[in-house]
């Protein structure tokens, strides 16, 4: 896999915009030698899910990050240019959300395939995640650990975790008006837990 097959395809055309065609180009590389890096060593934990995570969405803004700041940017600047690659990701996801309201009964679907899509793409070996709800009125479940907060500590760049999590805000908007999304707080921003909260629009 590379940088091409992720969540950041745009990202080589970027660059170049960004530094301009020489140094974009050098930038480019590194990042793609740094994620095949990170790719090498990464922990799947023994599942496919995990891997997917690791491969397509959590390491390609990392290794980005990363090689940003070891040619001298400093810590603002990096997170603002990764935020801007991610953005354009979850600008993506928004879009597959939104496709979800325009189909009948939207929320009804959503809460029928919620509880099994979890299971499947956040398994229990990377997040550990708490139902408080899931009826008529409201989808609510808690993540009490995270695959993205570990990691992102583990490699040591914790402060790139919360563009992950901006980037649920961008995604599960492309649910409204149909489904509203919420949410109190998240782990990377010191909360005991992420909540999300899906509600049904009246």
């Amino acid at each position: 896999m590379t940088l091409e097959d992720t969540t950041l395809p745009f990202l080589a055309q970027d660059c170049r915009q960004a530094f301009g065609p020489t140094e974009g180009d050098t930038i480019y590389q590194q990042t793609e030698a740094r994620f095949q890096a990170l790719l090498a060593q990464a922990d799947d934990r023994g599942s496919p899910a995990i891997r997917d995570h690791l491969a397509r969405k959590l390491l390609p803004p990392l290794a980005f990050y990363q090689v940003l700041r070891a040619r001298g940017m400093d810590q603002a600047a990096a997170l603002d240019q990764v935020r801007q690659e991610t953005r354009q990701a979850a600008q993506n996801k928004k879009r597959d959300m939104a496709s979800l309201t325009r189909l009948p009964f939207a929320y009804t679907l959503y809460r029928l395939g919620v509880k099994r899509y979890l299971a499947k793409s956040f398994p229990p070996a990377g997040w550990d995640t708490q139902w408080v709800r899931c009826d008529g009125k409201e989808i609510h479940f808690n993540l009490r650990t995270c695959l993205y907060q570990e990691v992102t500590q583990a490699l040591g760049c914790p402060e790139l975790c919360p563009l992950y999590c901006e980037n649920d805000d961008i995604a599960f908007s492309g649910l409204a008006p149909k489904i509203l999304f919420r949410r109190t707080g998240t782990l990377a921003s010191g909360a005991p837990c992420c909540d999300f909260h899906f509600l049904r629009s009246r």
